[in-house]
């Protein structure tokens, strides 16, 4: 926290609200602390000891609602460029990489004024600047695989066919071929891009930053973790309850504002 905010906690003044474009929770939070207390009880009762609360908290996560343009080759032969647009959604944060979520594009018309303590409110990456470092991200693992699969070529057009190694490597290749498609796969669909797209094309436009909340309950016993996480509409959120338990930067960041 900023030095002057820590002095008036310190003076015992109340911490300033902040106001933030978010979506409200359509769920009471009540309902969701008794969802919480119920499931860390039955595991109690199952598990043969009780679980303790970390922290239950509503918090308030960032995204980021972008823009975007590409071009790229009209037919086999021709060498017009058309100009493809498209608009999507990150979680604005370098801790985490969810991937993108172009339907959440469409909330943007429900956003309002959120009035919420600082402490509930997780900073983002307001800019589009996280997307840029990831797009570099994957063109350099792509370049890699690139690579890769390059040397694999040269060793396996160099052996005789009756080479025992020769399968080794064909598998070798084949397995990097899929993980490389996998991994382009994640991004292009996130933003709904064509199987053939010259990355170096992909511009960036504009982003702005908006909040979604969600009820996190962290809890534990002998030593371990469990985290249940609810979005806005009282549904439990298993990706970033995953993300929480092994992702221990996500954990810290979470911890800090919990705790606050």
């Amino acid at each position: 926290m900023e030095p002057a905010v820590i002095e008036r906690l310190n003076e015992g003044a109340a911490p300033e609200q902040m106001i933030v474009k978010a979506l409200p929770m359509a769920v009471p939070e009540a309902a969701l602390q008794h969802d919480a207390e119920k499931k860390r009880i039955k595991r109690g009762i199952l598990g043969g000891s009780e679980e303790h609360r970390v922290l239950e908290k509503t918090l308030y996560l960032p995204y980021l609602d972008f823009t975007y343009q590409f071009s790229a080759e009209k037919g086999l032969l021709s060498k017009q460029t058309v100009l493809g647009q498209g608009r999507s959604v990150v979680l604005a944060l370098r801790e985490v990489d969810l991937g993108f979520y172009p339907e959440l594009a469409a909330l943007a018309p429900r956003l309002t004024d959120i009035e919420s303590e600082p402490g509930s409110i997780i900073q983002g990456v307001d800019s589009t600047v996280l997307v840029s470092e990831r797009l570099e991200e994957l063109k350099q693992v792509l370049s890699d695989y690139d690579n890769q699969l390059r040397e694999l070529a040269k060793q396996y057009d160099s052996l005789l066919k009756t080479d025992r190694a020769k399968q080794d490597i064909k598998d070798s290749i084949d397995h990097l071929k899929k993980t490389r498609e996998t991994r382009w796969k994640m991004f292009a669909d996130g933003l709904k891009l064509p199987s053939k797209i010259d990355l170096e094309k992909l511009e960036l436009l504009e982003g702005s930053l908006f909040y979604m909340p969600y009820y996190i309950a962290w809890f534990s016993r002998r030593g371990e973790s469990r985290f249940l996480v609810w979005d806005r509409e009282g549904k439990e959120n298993d990706a970033i309850a995953d993300e929480l338990t092994k992702n221990s930067k996500f954990r810290e960041l979470i911890q800090s504002h919990g705790m606050s």
